[in-house]
C-alpha cells in the first residue's frame, strides 16, 4: 500500500455521512463477515434515521 492509498483509506474511514445515508450503513458493514437479510438492512437504516 502506498502513502496515497493510506491517505485515501483514512479519509474514507473518517468522512461523515448524513445519518440516513446508505453510505453510513455501507461503511459500517465494510469489514463485516456476515450475510444480512434485506429486512435487517431496512431495520439498520430505520435506526440510523431515528433521532434518538
Amino acid at each position: 500500500m502506498t502513502a496515497c492509498h493510506a491517505k485515501y483509506f483514512a479519509h474514507e474511514l473518517t468522512k461523515r455521512c448524513p445519518s440516513d445515508s446508505v453510505g453510513k450503513l455501507a461503511a459500517s458493514l465494510a469489514d463485516a463477515q456476515v450475510d444480512l437479510n434485506p429486512h435487517q438492512i431496512d431495520a439498520a437504516l430505520f435506526a440510523f434515521r431515528s433521532p434518538l
